[in-house]
């Protein structure tokens, strides 16, 4: 092998080396996070957060249940085989006549604690979206055509045992 052919194999096995080097533990989403059950553990310390604000009357019903769904259409571009986690409950004992002042008692909330409104529909339809700059977590408030009010979160994107597969 002459000088330019091993200066060639060494420049070639010095870009593969670098290349394996960002492989796979630093691609978009191939990152350790926190399991499904942190998870599920962070969707109702959000739930519990915004209900807070509202007066000791509120109640939460069960509506879905605990949701463990199919990352399927990553927003971060990584891999699909990660699951989102999520819940949407009910809130009961407030007249629906209040709506608009406990909706706005909410906002607030979000507002004074690192949220960022990502929608907000009002007036032409009760609904607000908004997301933790901390944590990229999404809370969700809608109201039925009845006017029952709705909470919802979700988590991002997450592996569910908080490592990526092999």
């Amino acid at each position: 092998m002459n000088q330019l052919e091993a200066a060639t194999c060494a420049t070639l096995a010095a870009l593969m080396l670098t290349a394996c080097s960002t492989g796979l533990g630093e691609r978009t989403g191939m990152k350790e996070t926190i399991t499904q059950d942190e998870a599920a553990a962070k969707v109702q310390e959000h739930i519990d957060g915004v209900m807070s604000s509202l007066p000791d009357e509120a109640e939460l019903e069960t509506r879905q249940g605990m949701n463990f769904a199919a990352c399927d259409d990553p927003t971060d571009g990584g891999p699909k085989d990660r699951i989102t986690v999520s819940e949407r409950l009910w809130i009961r004992g407030l007249p629906t006549e209040e709506n608009e002042a406990n909706i706005e008692l909410m906002h607030d909330y979000w507002s004074n604690n690192g949220y960022r409104v990502l929608r907000d529909e009002r007036p032409d339809k009760p609904s607000i979206t908004v997301e933790s700059e901390e944590d990229a977590f999404r809370v969700s408030l809608r109201v039925s055509d009845q006017g029952s009010l709705s909470i919802g979160a979700s988590s991002p994107c997450v592996w569910p045992e908080g490592t990526p597969n092999p």
